[in-house]
């Protein structure tokens, strides 16, 4: 994201002194009736080797997206954490 205004969020900078950004999720939630739905409107045949295929597939993606995340604020994370340790 390169222009950031109020509402939005620049998820390759989080400023962690914010109290609604640092309790942002680094890995977004999955449900289970995400996960039918997925299922009812996007697969032809319903397996379970297809539904663990498809399980498989958009954890990795959710987990390359929160590896990346990590790594853009991997600097503001090691900042906070070392100021909030010399905290008395």
């Amino acid at each position: 994201m390169s222009q950031v205004d109020e509402y939005s969020t620049d998820w390759s900078n989080i400023d962690l002194t914010n109290a609604h950004q640092r309790n942002l999720p680094i890995l977004d939630g999955y449900t289970f009736e995400q996960l039918l739905l997925e299922i009812e409107t996007g697969m032809p045949e319903i397996t379970k080797g297809a539904i663990v295929k498809h399980f498989l597939l958009e954890l990795r993606v959710k987990t390359e997206t929160a590896t990346e995340v990590f790594l853009n604020n991997l600097n503001n994370i090691t900042k906070e954490a070392k100021k909030e340790r010399k905290k008395p």
